[in-house]
């Protein structure tokens, strides 16, 4: 018997030299692991060929899908085939005595090794095609938050008697917020907006840009506020998928007059306050891209100290358990009414993320404050 076995491992060892010659240069490149790995389905082959069992033939299918994850990694399928198949095959018939059961046997070997082959292959290929659709995405999410980025205002006017404060806080890469202050000095307006569109990632960024560019492009002409966004809506109505929600308030800021026109396209929330309370500011019409239809407006006349903020339910909805709650937002605008409109915004922002930690939506806000005469 101990004859019988040292013969045996002597073939398996004249096996492993032969196969390990056959591949000619490419065996100096061999990582130990993958030549150990072939060591013990050698092995388990002779095993299998003298005592068939399902665990040994279990045992030769985990090694070889091991073997595979380690060879796939730097080289191609054809060569995990041709090197760790046929040719150590044709090294395991030629170091041991064949017969027509044994014949069968290795038949039998090498489906097995075919098969794991396979699956192994199949998996990694999966793994590659996940991570270069991973890196693709990425790389179009990068693009698309530059983008976005460039789309918020690059510095925000100066307007003697106001102070205007902006601030986004995508959840991803990139949102679907999106706030402006534009100043026209010809006409003596400041047009003001905050967008919130339901979704995140390019196409919520994508329809950023139309909003923006949309409703922008509408000013010139319109005789109101609630027509630019009148004409926006005819727009989203033809173009937004009905599955993406757009809502938006927007202003009319006249500051020599100091009032403010706003149109809610069904946005919340949007809050005005003056002396002691803080009053909602209710929609004017519905969200955007529902249905061609009209929109109202409010007149709001505005004294030093008032206070206007635009946010999104980013902050009013963060939280898990519970949520911030619009009562908070109000309560922290009155308790900082004498700092700036950027300590407000920064202040919001501050408690929103204290109470929530990571936002799970776009968090944004616009603050608009209004000073004294000689400010």
């Amino acid at each position: 018997m101990a004859d019988t076995y040292e013969t045996l491992t002597y073939r398996q060892k004249q096996a492993l030299h032969f196969w390990k010659a056959s591949l000619g240069d490419a065996a100096l490149s061999l990582q130990p692991e993958a030549e150990n790995l072939v060591w013990d389905i050698l092995v388990l082959c002779t095993e299998s060929i003298l005592s068939p069992s399902p665990e040994i033939d279990e045992e030769v299918a985990g090694a070889a899908r091991e073997l595979a994850d380690l060879v796939l990694d730097s080289a191609d399928v054809d060569t995990l085939y041709t090197a760790f198949r046929d040719r150590l095959i044709e090294a395991i018939m030629k170091h041991l005595p064949m017969n027509t059961e044994t014949a069968m046997r290795m038949v039998h070997f090498s489906n097995l090794l075919s098969d794991a082959y396979r699956e192994a292959y199949s998996a990694n290929l999966q793994r590659r095609i996940a991570h270069q659709r991973s890196i693709r995405l990425s790389e179009e999410l990068q693009m698309a938050k530059r983008i976005q980025e460039r789309l918020l205002p690059k510095r925000i006017p100066h307007i003697p008697g106001f102070q205007f404060a902006g601030r986004l806080i995508p959840a991803r890469e990139v949102g679907g917020d999106y706030w402006s202050v534009k100043y026209y000095p010809d006409d003596g307006v400041v047009t003001t907006k905050l967008a919130d569109i339901s979704g995140h990632g390019i196409a919520a960024a994508t329809l950023v840009a139309a909003v923006k560019f949309v409703s922008g492009g509408y000013y010139r002409g319109a005789k109101s506020a609630s027509e630019v966004i009148e004409r926006t809506n005819r727009i989203m109505v033809m173009e937004t998928p009905v599955e993406i929600l757009v809502t938006m308030v927007y202003g009319w800021l006249h500051p020599k007059k100091r009032i403010i026109d706003v149109v809610n396209a069904g946005h919340e929330p949007a809050f005005l306050c003056k002396d002691n309370a803080c009053l909602d500011i209710k929609p004017t019409g519905p969200v955007l891209g529902i249905e061609e239809t009209k929109y109202g407006e409010i007149r709001l006349q505005l004294d030093p100290g008032d206070i206007i903020v635009f946010c999104s339910d980013g902050i009013t909805e963060a939280g898990i358990t519970e949520q911030f709650g619009l009562a908070r937002v109000k309560e922290i605008v009155m308790a900082n009414r004498k700092e700036s409109a950027d300590r407000i915004a920064d202040n919001v922002i501050q408690a929103v993320t204290d109470f929530a930690g990571q936002p799970h939506d776009d968090v944004s806000i616009l603050v608009i404050k209004t000073l004294d005469e000689t400010a």
